[in-house]
This record gives C-alpha cells, structure tokens and sequence, in this order.
C-alpha cells in the first residue's frame, strides 16, 4: 500500500483529469500484454507484480534496477541495462508495435471512457467536495485523515507536500496505478470502465427535449469523448453550419463546451451533459 500524505494543504489540490492520458493507455496496454503471460513478447520481461515502466518515457535503468529487484533479469533486460543498441531498438520498435495495435485505433472509445468516468466523479466533486469524491473512487483506495491510501503489492510513504494529486481515469488499466511522480504532480491512475453509450429509448426522449438535430449532436459528443465540428458533420450527414448552430446551443445550455484547436473547434460534453445523455450512469 502507498499513503500519501496530504499535508498542510489537505484536499485543496486534489484535482480530477477529464482527458485521456495516451501515454498512460500505453502503459497499461504494456500491462494487460504481460498479464496474458505470452513468453515471446518481449514487452512482458518489463513487468513484474509491482513494477509498470512508462514505456512512452523510455525504460531507464532506475526503473530496471527497481526491476531485477523483483524479478530475475532475462537476456534481453540485461542488455537494455547494459546499453545494447540492437536490445534499445527492439524495444523501441516493440513499443511503436504496441501503440499502434492497442491504443491508437481505439482513441474515440478510450477518450469517452475516460470523459464518463471523470463526468462521474465530478458529481461527487460538487456534491461533497474532494473528500467524497475520494470516498467514492473504488478500487480499495481510502481516505482516512490526511492521507489516501493506494492499493499496491508494496509498502511506500509520499508526500503530496505542494504538489497536486490528481485522479486520471485510464480505459485500458484493470486496476489501480500510480504514475510516477513528478515534481508538481501525483497521479493516481484508476480503471475508467466502458465507453458511455445512449440507448435507444433514451434518445427518443433527448430528441423529445432538445430537438432532433441537437440531440444527434449531444449523443455524438458524449459517445465520442470530444470531436471537431468538421468531424461531428461528416459523421452526422449535417452541414457545418447547421452543426455550429446546434452546439451553439448546447453550449449555452452548459451541455458541452468547446476549445479551439489552430483553425477549428473540438466540442466536450461537460458532466451535466453526459449525465443528461446516460442517466444511468448519474451517480445522483
């Protein structure tokens, strides 16, 4: 188990990460390859019980110390620990493979998982504040006074000090991780769930209270996780203009909000709008 320890500023820098972490997707791809016990890849000799490498960062050899620590070294960790270009190459070709086969063709579903699960716990967030946000992350996570506890194969004591904690939420994990932390920022990293999904009979009632064409563009932002107006009418079969003028709306209803991105717009649905949208879901 870790505890962080929450220190003077107690929950005031808790924070909770709407955005998909791809690099974190990565990793825990990393993670469900080795937990499928395949011997010829060679992405599983990375992994132990209690020890994930951020394989978009590279494996250093810190990490692989921590490593052989608690696992026996095989012939190609040991040469990645021994600086063997031919071993580095084929991690990073390893890791390129990985990515494109697990992540990348799964971005819409993994950033609506992520958009969902995060949508979720900021009901709580503004319910009760950070402490019952925290309560109800699940996973054996607890808050007891001025530290959260973090489930894991080995004993640590963190610091927050005046660093943020945040809760990213991550499609691919299958349990509770914690990133490596950084000089501003902890980051636990839970479990996201499935991407959200509008079922039938409830877009007949969206389409009853917003109107067909606002209702088609609320469930596609929603199930999407974030999309650009070009994208929303393409897949829709919509103008342009007819799609502006209908996240327009949305937008003034605090249903989705929208960042430009250079020279076009990418529409979000906020937690109000994917609780509209997936009543189910609503913790409330």
């Amino acid at each position: 188990m870790i505890r962080i320890h929450l220190g003077s500023e107690g929950l005031g820098n808790v924070r909770i990460s709407g955005i998909a972490d791809f690099d974190a997707e990565l990793t825990a791809a990393g993670r469900a390859l080795a937990g499928g016990r395949q011997p010829d890849q060679l992405l599983t000799q990375l992994y132990s019980r209690s020890t994930s490498p951020d394989l978009a960062e590279g494996v250093d050899h810190v990490y692989l110390s921590h490593l052989f620590a608690r696992r026996r070294p095989t012939p190609f960790t040991k040469a990645l620990a021994e600086g063997d270009d031919h071993a580095n190459s084929i991690l990073v070709t390893s890791i390129d493979h990985l990515r494109s086969d697990a992540v990348d063709p799964h971005h819409s579903g993994i950033s609506s998982a992520v958009a969902a699960r995060a949508a979720d716990l900021s009901h709580f967030y503004v319910a009760g504040g950070a402490s019952k946000m925290l309560h109800r992350l699940g996973h054996d996570i607890r808050l007891r006074p001025g530290v959260v506890e973090v489930p894991t194969a080995f004993e640590a004591d963190l610091e927050l000090g005046e660093r943020s904690l945040q809760i990213q939420p991550v499609a691919l994990n299958r349990r509770v991780t914690l990133a490596e932390p950084t000089s501003d920022l902890l980051t636990i990293r839970i479990p996201a769930g499935a991407p959200p999904r509008v079922e039938l009979d409830h877009m007949a009632a969206l389409r009853s209270l917003l109107g067909d064409g606002r209702a088609e563009v609320l469930a596609a932002i929603v199930t999407s996780g974030g999309v650009t107006g070009r994208q929303l009418a393409s897949q829709l079969g919509a103008s342009d203009a007819a799609v502006s003028r209908y996240a327009a709306v949305l937008r003034q209803a605090a249903l989705i909000r929208t960042l430009r991105m250079g020279q076009a717009v990418r529409h979000i649905a906020t937690p109000l709008g994917h609780h509209l949208a997936q009543p189910r879901r609503s913790p409330l």
